[in-house]
Order: structure tokens, then C-alpha cells, then sequence
């Protein structure tokens, strides 16, 4: 699966990580007496960055959501067993395991929830625990560096030190801690930012259950009447094809069964249909996980391009869609396949004993388009662009793509040049 670096940017900040980077900031910023040894440090930074990979690859299943959240509480734990004799759980080891328990399991209720409103109750509890976890933290840096000025100032020894970053110390310690008025204005600010937050979090989920309507009742778009008329029952029209289909689509579809198979086409369908229309394209239709689309169709300019552009813009947008795809707890697709070719078809309206019609085109040319989109496995390319396409692109649009070598087509006597992105 292709690295998406927004999702791991969005997992390291929001979602699972941020109260153990503030954390280890502490922990860098302490006094030589109470911080731990560099070894140990790099060593809890590795933990955490192997918990924010974990989850941005497996966080959108519930299980591994939870499970993979003590991934850094662990490995505190661990580094405090090896790098210290056995002393009583001190506020630091309670708030990193109370937080993972916490926020990963709400993080978990909230995937396993369908419906937007107990979406927006669990969004509500992980936003107020986020405050909390930001709160308590910041105590603690308050007490750590209190506390080891106090030492070094002499007016606590060592076991005072320990006694007072000690959990059975959090109730008193918190109380002083809330009674100056720089603290209350700083918890006020802090629980008004999550309201703001929970706010524009139950905006998104409103707005992601109306667009997961409008993809459960996506329809293959259709030219209008004018273009069909114009077409007629058939005519022959220089136009490039765009064939498009998904690698090991039957595997997946198998694995996610019915529904779950037609909630991915959905959302593949919609992202197609976007891009063929704002390139100036027709969906000749949809089958299964394979794309058919038009360029050119009524003699338009630049219809290589328009196509070539429309590719790149799919790819483009493939990343979020792999993105939702997770968070709706469907399979990633993590390859497709594009050809792209320019030549002569048959063009006319066909019409169904229902009484629907459609523009259908037919020719070499879709076959040839077919082709270039099954040989992107044999290239492990994304795109493949004919010859004849790639030679009534425009300069911008060649310097994009590069030269794969030669294919003998079936039919054709001299090998042709392919060329895929570079």
C-alpha cells in the first residue's frame, strides 16, 4: 500500500499521539534529576512512532484501534522497569495508560458506530478527554519543574522528589494547582477550545452522512439529449478513450461481500464521474470496477490532453480516496490500471427494450485503450498513453510521461511505443 502522508500527519497530531508527544517534551525538559537517560528517551520516541504507523496503516478496524493505542504506554512502562528499581506508579505511568485506555476506546465505539448521532456523542467524550489529557499534563510539567526547583533549592530530598510525582500525590497537588488564577483562566481557555472543537467536529460528521447518502445512490451519468441527437443512430468520431479498472478487484470484493462491495464502487464511481465531467468527458459507462470514458466526443480541441488530464487528476485524488475508504472500514484499493488511446469509433445512441438510452461507442480504438490498461500490471505502471495518443499531446503534457518501451499489438505488424508517467 502506497504511503499517505496525511493520514499519518493526522494520526501523529490528532488522533492517537499528541498527549505522549507533549509527554516526552516533558520529559526532554526536565532537570537532569528526575528525566531519564537519552537511550531511553529515543527509545519511547520509537515506540510512539511505531504506534502512529500501526495505526495510520490499521487504526480504521476497531480492535486494532484500541489494542494499538498502550503501543507507547507499554513501552514507557518497560523503559521505567529497566531503568529504575520497582517503586509505586507514579502520575505519569497512570495518565499515559488511563489516556490510551480512554481515548482508544472511544476512538474504537466511534468507528464501530454507523449512525451520525452516537458518531457525535463519542466525538464529544473523545474531545472532552483530549482537554482533560491536556490539562493533566500540564500539571504534571508544573509539579515536575515545582518540584525540582524545590529539591535543588534543598527543601526536598530525593524521596520527597518521588513522593511528590506520585499518583497518591495527583488530588492534593491539582488542588493547589487549580487554586491560582493563571491555572483557572488557562482551564477555561482550554475547555472553550473544545467546545469550538466539538462544534466543527459534529459539522464534519453532519456533512460526511450526506455525502455517504449521495454515494449510496450514485448514478452512471449520461450525455444529455442534444448530444444524442446529434450522434444520431451512429457515426464515426476521432475521440480518445480512457479504460480504467482496479487490480484484484474479485479477491476484495469477495472478502468484503455484497454491501460491502457496492459502498466501495459508490465511492469510486463518484470519484470518476467527478473527474471525467470537470475534464470535459463522458462516462461511456460503468461495469463492474471497470471505466470507459470519451474525450472528444463532439469534435472538441485538445481531447488527448483532456484525457491525459483527467488520468492524472484521478490519481491525484486516489490517495483520499483510499483514505475514505478506510475510515468507512472498506479494503484499500491499492493499484490501478489506465490506458489511454486515440483513434476512430462508432458513435451512436443505443437504447434499451426499457426505453433508456445512452451513448455507446464501439471500435479499435476501446480495445486498444483495454489493452494499455492490462498491461499496466506487466509495467507496474498506474497510466499507460498510446503513440497516437501520446503525439497529439501538447508539450506539457509529453514532458509529464516517459517512454516504457514497444508492444506488439494483435493486429499490428510493427511494435507501437508506450509511455507512462515519470
Amino acid at each position: 500500500m502506497r504511503f499517505l502522508p496525511r493520514r499519518y500527519l493526522e494520526e501523529f497530531f490528532l488522533y492517537s499521539s499528541q498527549f505522549v508527544l507533549f509527554y516526552i517534551i516533558i520529559l526532554f525538559s526536565s532537570p537532569s534529576i528526575i528525566r531519564p537517560g537519552t537511550a531511553a528517551l529515543m527509545s519511547l520516541t520509537g515506540f510512539l512512532l511505531l504506534q502512529i504507523g500501526l495505526l495510520a496503516r490499521f487504526g480504521h478496524r476497531p480492535l486494532a484501534r484500541f489494542l494499538f493505542s498502550f503501543m507507547t504506554p507499554f513501552g514507557y512502562s518497560a523503559m521505567e522497569l529497566l531503568s529504575r528499581p520497582v517503586q509505586s506508579m507514579d502520575m505519569a505511568s497512570f495518565f499515559l495508560w488511563a489516556t490510551a485506555f480512554y481515548l482508544g476506546g472511544i476512538q474504537a465505539l466511534g468507528l464501530l458506530f454507523k449512525r451520525k448521532w452516537p458518531k457525535r456523542i463519542a466525538e464529544t467524550f473523545l474531545t472532552l478527554g483530549t482537554v482533560f489529557t491536556f490539562i493533566f499534563f500540564y500539571f504534571y510539567l508544573d509539579l515536575r519543574l515545582g518540584s525540582a526547583k524545590s529539591y535543588e533549592a534543598g527543601e526536598l530530598g530525593y524521596a520527597g522528589l518521588i513522593e511528590a510525582l506520585a499518583l497518591r500525590n495527583f488530588v492534593p497537588g491539582f488542588v493547589r494547582f487549580a487554586m491560582t488564577s493563571q491555572h483557572i483562566f488557562f482551564m477555561f481557555g482550554a475547555f472553550m477550545f473544545g467546545l469550538f472543537q466539538v462544534s466543527d467536529k459534529i459539522k464534519q460528521i453532519s456533512l460526511k452522512s450526506r455525502l455517504d447518502a449521495v454515494y449510496a445512490v450514485i448514478e452512471p451519468p449520461a450525455p444529455d439529449t442534444s448530444t444524442r441527437a446529434i450522434l444520431g443512430k451512429g457515426e464515426t468520431r476521432d475521440v480518445a478513450i480512457l479504460y480504467a479498472d482496479l487490480w484484484n478487484f474479485t479477491p476484495i470484493a469477495e472478502k468484503v461481500g455484497p454491501s460491502g462491495t457496492m459502498a466501495l464502487l459508490n465511492r469510486y464511481y463518484a470519484l470518476w464521474d467527478l473527474v471525467i465531467r470537470r475534464n470535459r468527458g463522458v462516462v461511456e459507462q460503468f461495469v463492474g470496477d471497470t471505466v470507459i470514458a470519451v474525450f472528444g466526443l463532439m469534435g472538441d480541441e485538445g481531447k488527448c490532453d483532456a484525457a491525459v488530464d483527467c488520468a492524472h487528476d484521478f490519481l491525484k485524488e486516489f490517495v483520499y480516496l483510499q483514505e475514505d475508504l478506510a475510515e468507512n472500514r472498506l479494503p484499500p484499493i491499492r493499484h490501478i490500471g489506465i490506458g489511454i488511446h486515440a483513434g476512430k469509433v462508432a458513435a451512436g445512441e443505443l437504447t434499451a427494450a426499457s426505453g433508456s438510452a445512452r451513448v455507446a461507442v464501439v471500435g479499435e480504438a476501446v480495445n486498444m485503450a483495454a489493452r494499455l490498461d492490462s498491461l499496466c500490471r506487466e509495467f507496474k505502471q498506474e497510466l499507460l498513453v498510446s503513440a497516437p495518443a501520446f503525439k497529439q499531446l501538447s508539450l506539457e503534457r509529453q514532458s509529464s510521461l516517459q517512454a516504457m518501451g514497444e508492444v506488439l499489438f494483435r493486429g499490428r505488424t510493427q511494435p507501437q511505443a508506450v509511455y507512462g508517467k515519470k
